[in-house]
């Protein structure tokens, strides 16, 4: 006998179906599944598909409005620049039990796939230890990824490059980068070829945060996609936000 049916489901090309669970797994879709379940739902003809995903949060600053201040100017660099304020005073327990609340709001709206960045410039990682940690403390109701996101870019800082192949070291999913937000267009295009490096070396999935900016000369993203031709392997990068696609003149872009 399953452990679930779902009765009167509709499914997102319009079919009516009943749909039977055990042990966690669909194992019978049909017009009507005869018999019963330890639970039946009703749903009454009502859209029934697979779980959402999100495919870019940061967890590690989540539900953090007002910590230490508010954003007054509503623009991302001073929502950085907040967010450098507030990194030192980071606790586990903190960055657990805000990643939780918003893990648990989302789960409660169908999203059980989710790929988080966490900020690797934070000295003590604490934030990346956190989310680890909880990672797996979700595990039987949420997949979550963890990218480990140099905030302050690779190569700002001396301690940077290291502490994002530490982060690695320790088990994060995914390699994160900013090459926007590097010293130097040099830097950036260096950044973007350590990332792949790092990649390559430990296996992980590729994400980088690029041209978040209006700056119709931030072109990082072609860097990317010609780094995934030459390595092969693009279906395991994503370049995330490239805005300055809106500032580009349509012949480039």
């Amino acid at each position: 006998m399953p452990d679930l049916i779902l009765r009167h489901c509709r499914l997102y090309d319009g079919t009516q179906t009943d749909i039977a669970i055990e042990n966690g797994c669909i194992t019978s879709l049909a017009a009507h599944i005869a018999g019963t379940a330890a639970r039946v739902i009703d749903c009454a003809g009502k859209l029934v598909t697979p779980p959402f995903v999100e495919p870019h949060i940061h967890l590690d600053s989540v539900l953090a409005a007002g910590k230490p201040r508010f954003n007054e100017s509503g623009t991302l660099f001073e929502g950085i620049q907040i967010w450098g304020e507030y990194k030192p005073t980071l606790t586990k327990e903190d960055v657990q039990a805000r990643a939780l609340e918003a893990l648990k709001m989302m789960a409660a709206n169908g999203c059980l796939f989710v790929r988080t960045h966490v900020d690797t410039t934070e000295p003590r990682l604490i934030a990346l230890d956190a989310l680890l940690e909880l990672r797996e403390q979700v595990r039987d109701w949420t997949t979550l990824q963890v990218t480990a996101f140099p905030q302050d870019g690779i190569y700002a800082r001396p301690e940077n490059e290291g502490l994002l192949e530490e982060a690695l070291k320790r088990g994060a999913d995914v390699v994160g980068g900013i090459p926007h937000y590097e010293l130097t267009r040099e830097d950036g295009v260096r950044s973007i070829g350590r990332i792949f490096d790092l990649a390559e070396q430990y296996d992980r999935l590729i994400d980088i945060h690029c041209d978040e900016v209006d700056d119709d000369q931030s072109r990082f993203v072609e860097v990317i996609v010609a780094e995934a031709i030459k390595r092969g392997g693009g279906e395991r990068v994503s370049a995330s936000h490239t805005t300055a696609f809106g500032s580009y003149n349509d012949s480039y872009a």
